[in-house]
């Protein structure tokens, strides 16, 4: 990233010096001066992006960061950082919940020193459906096809009949349970429980070994 420097004010981080490549500087903006220093590290890894990879990035195309998905538009000459809405339904201006996300999991992972692998949104979780009427929860992730997120969680609503499970969109879960949010990068093997007044996470051995002998 030589040459490219980063302006922050409390609430709003831009590049400068990405136009000198002929990439328009990229701004973003978030709802609270704690995220500034997130939002510095997220246009930092966007600057390795584009300076590594040689590519430019577009107005309307989206990106990836950790859990979550942004897009950048165009303002006058720059471009400027939306992400999806907490339910995946649009895309809005600033990246609060994207670098919310992001830090959180990041924390978890830390603390269970545990990689960070967070799924895709689009993704699907089994639950049961006392997971979205905001029971205590306990989970487990599993390798899985492409299309699950490989989290299965459940709550005292379980009857142990995995017809009556659910497949929801992950985004569906973490709007329902931001709570939850927290939890989901961490990497097969892995459970966790979460109540009112409590919460835990480990590595099941168990699990663990039937993965690395599939």
């Amino acid at each position: 990233m030589t040459g490219v420097t980063f302006q922050g004010s409390e609430r709003s981080v831009k590049t400068v010096g990405l136009s000198k490549s002929g990439q328009r500087e990229i701004y973003v903006e978030v709802n609270s001066p704690a995220l500034e220093p997130a939002g510095r590290e997220f246009l930092e890894f966007v600057a390795g992006y584009i300076c590594d990879s040689g590519r430019k990035i577009l107005a309307g195309e989206t990106f990836p960061y950790g859990y979550w998905l942004v897009r950048f538009e165009e303002r006058d000459d720059w471009l400027e950082t939306w992400e999806y809405n907490a339910a995946a339904t649009e895309f809005i201006p600033g990246a609060s919940l994207t670098l919310s996300y992001w830090l959180d999991q990041h924390r978890i992972c830390d603390r269970f020193r545990a990689s960070f692998l967070p799924p895709r949104p689009d993704r699907l979780t089994v639950v049961d459906a006392g997971v979205l009427e905001g029971l205590p929860v306990q989970a487990v992730r599993y390798p899985s096809p492409e299309h699950m997120s490989g989290w299965w969680i459940t709550t005292s609503k379980y009857n142990g009949d995995v017809n009556t499970l659910l497949r929801e969109h992950t985004y569906h879960i973490t709007a329902a349970r931001p709570d939850i949010a927290p939890y989901l990068a961490l990497p097969y093997g892995f459970r966790f429980e979460l109540g009112e007044s409590y919460s835990n996470a480990w590595l099941d051995r168990k699990v663990a070994a039937e993965i690395s002998a599939s």
